[in-house]
């Protein structure tokens, strides 16, 4: 037997369904402030029918690393990310292949921003009141140097270098199709 809505469940889904019809009118722009799976996103790169979001809060924070690594992919992000994956629809995401750092490059759907994202962005992007890890380091590889660092993002938008063993924030940026947002 189904379930009826109340009069306000019901008032309350026709005016998201005349939110989401009017936000299909306007042009999107690189920055705007968009919904996608009950959580709020940046665009912050639009191309063809795709969009690269970035998430507005910071969803957790970590240390980058407990073995002194400054590697993306050895990095402590990834369980944050992981467990973040769950309150998305995991069929939209995209692959994203990103050449993080030099010589580094990974394929992912769910990742933090890259010191390139960071420096195109306005400072009212970037600023999100609390420190966030980036995935490129900031110096050479981890066997050179007795403890690690990687770029941050300050709390006041600067980029930092930190050392790996500090707990900071995790910022997801995702890749969907533009007509996931909304939704």
């Amino acid at each position: 037997m189904k379930k009826q809505l109340t009069k306000e469940d019901a008032l309350k889904k026709i005016k998201e369904l005349e939110e989401y019809i009017e936000s299909l009118g306007k042009e999107l722009k690189l920055y705007d402030v968009v919904k996608y799976c009950n959580h709020e996103w940046y665009v912050i790169k639009i191309k063809n029918d795709t969009v690269t979001l970035m998430s507005k809060d910071i969803i957790g924070t970590c240390t980058y690393s407990d073995s002194n690594s400054n590697d993306f992919v050895e990095s402590n992000c990834i369980k944050i990310l992981n467990d973040f994956i769950e309150k998305l629809n995991i069929d939209d995401l995209m692959l994203m292949k990103v050449n993080y750092d030099e010589d580094r490059v990974t394929n992912s759907i769910i990742r933090i921003p890259t010191i390139r994202n960071i420096e195109a962005m306005p400072m009212s992007v970037r600023n999100c009141n609390q420190t966030y890890w980036t995935m490129t380091s900031s110096y050479g590889v981890s066997e050179d140097c007795s403890l690690a660092r990687m770029f941050c993002v300050h709390s006041s938008g600067f980029l930092v270098s930190l050392y790996v063993n500090l707990a900071r924030g995790v910022r997801p940026v995702i890749k969907i199709k533009r007509e996931r947002i909304g939704e």
